[in-house]
């Protein structure tokens, strides 16, 4: 890859995608617990809360982003959490709410000066790209970010698969998919992919719009 990885010195070079898409109308059921008993949970045993979003015209899909210090912290920390009494308490109850959980383990490209909480009033537009080699990620992050420049929609922050042993069983993350994630202001539509990026993925890239998530049920 012609890219540098985020110094490991930096905030959060490790960071965990949640998309999850909960029962019907249950999203803010399981954003209440989210907010109530594990984001609390969470901090104390040492993961950084990044940001919680609703998925515009999805109404039960929800996209939380977590991060660590490393591979090393993020053990610790998720082993700490697990070990809760509020995540022994409301486990079933979570588990009850979801339909569907996929958890991408990624490592943060930029911006330089590291991942930190993004702010709760920001409204996103995330661009998740699946590449057809992992090896291509290096030349599609460059080639995309010189695109979304030029359109005025310079990304937030990028991320890209973290190939890694996942050491941690009680949170299954996706493997065998090199992906690349971009968070960009949502400021305009993204253009259309020139032909030589389209030819480096599997399928066209997947645009959301990401509204802050409040629980709505207290």
């Amino acid at each position: 890859m012609n890219f540098q990885w985020m110094n490991q010195n930096t905030a959060c070079p490790v960071v965990e995608f949640h998309d999850i898409r909960t029962e019907k109308f249950r999203a803010d059921k399981y954003l209440c617990l989210v907010e109530t008993r594990f984001a609390p949970a969470l901090t104390a045993a040492g993961v950084s809360t990044l940001g919680q979003f609703r998925v515009e015209n999805h109404p039960d899909r929800l996209l939380l982003l977590r991060g660590f210090a490393g591979m090393a912290g993020r053990r610790r920390a998720l082993t700490a959490f697990h070990a809760s009494p509020d995540w022994t308490a409301q486990r079933a109850e979570s588990a009850s709410l979801l339909k569907e959980q996929q958890v991408m383990l990624t490592r943060a490209i930029a911006p330089a000066d590291g991942v930190r909480p993004i702010r709760r009033q920001e409204r996103l537009t995330l661009v998740i790209s699946e590449l057809r080699f992992p090896e291509q990620i290096g030349n599609y992050h460059l080639w995309q970010r010189l695109l979304l420049r030029k359109e005025g929609l310079d990304p937030l922050a990028a991320f890209a698969t973290l190939e890694a042993v996942n050491d941690v069983p009680a949170v299954p993350v996706v493997k065998n998919r090199a992906q690349h994630f971009a968070l960009l202001p949502n400021d305009g539509k993204p253009p259309e992919w020139p032909t030589e990026l389209r030819g480096m993925l599997r399928y066209a890239p997947e645009i959301l719009t990401l509204e802050p998530a409040y629980s709505l049920v207290w």
